[in-house]
């Protein structure tokens, strides 16, 4: 088994970065259309909706059945596990923009909010809610085993599809959330970026998102805030897992 430490995290991003070097040389049309659809999942269900929206600030609820299943399209993110990432996050909110903020542009640096956020201090107190569930433990543990599976599963399908279908779309994953963090925050705060807004399902309303971090949507252009109220539009209250 592969512990989800830090370094592990960055060798998986520094592979799934220099993945884009074939997909930009082999890729067609079709699979920049799988790429950037993965990029949907695991980005807008997977980290706007879930890990940050619902598991961070617990913004809404889904039946647990969608809220696993969210996650798992996380996990193939290759951001790291929810107990660690929503404990970082919950930090960052506690101190922002101060020296104990885990990834402040501002007092470590552009590259390092942007590169290098996984190295991070994880703070478990911050996501003990997580720490109790046992399907967030056992991802936390089997992390990289998951995307294992998911990488072997593609490599039956189409072994270039471990690049158009999971490598590339972590990439540009990563890089989309990372703005938010190294270019949204500046000038000793968070703004707003509209851009980002669009390309980052709603993130970009970063400056909104401080403000009242426990809103399900941001602004106009929240892809993620949109499908949260669609969602929620389906399933009543007595059918939604606590």
């Amino acid at each position: 088994m592969i512990a989800p430490n830090s370094k592990t995290l960055l060798i998986a991003q520094i592979v799934a970065h220099l993945s884009l070097i074939p997909m930009i040389i082999y890729g067609t049309w079709w699979m920049w259309a799988i790429s950037v659809g993965v990029y949907f999942l695991n980005g807008c269900f997977g980290m706007t909706m879930t890990y940050h929206r619902l598991l961070s600030h617990k913004s809404w609820k889904c039946p647990k059945v969608l809220e696993y299943l969210f996650t798992l399209f996380a996990t193939i993110g290759l951001t790291g596990p929810a107990i660690s990432w929503v404990a970082i996050h919950r930090k960052h909110h506690a101190f922002m923009d101060t020296d104990k903020d885990p990834h402040s542009p501002i007092h470590k640096g552009w590259f390092y909010a942007h590169f290098l956020s996984m190295f991070a201090k994880v703070d478990v107190k911050y996501a003990v809610h997580l720490c109790r569930d046992k399907f967030y433990t056992f991802q936390h543990d089997h992390y990289f085993t998951i995307n294992l599976i998911y990488a072997t599963m593609l490599w039956f399908i189409d072994p270039f599809a471990i690049i158009y279908a999971w490598l590339v779309p972590a990439a540009i994953l990563w890089n989309g959330g990372s703005l938010i963090v190294s270019t949204s925050h500046r000038s000793k705060g968070p703004h707003n970026d509209i851009l980002l807004a669009v390309l980052v399902w709603g993130e970009g309303y970063h400056a909104e998102h401080h403000d009242k971090p426990n809103a399900k949507r941001f602004g106009k252009y929240d892809i993620g805030g949109i499908i949260i109220e669609y969602i929620e539009r389906i399933f009543t209250p007595s059918s939604v897992g606590e």
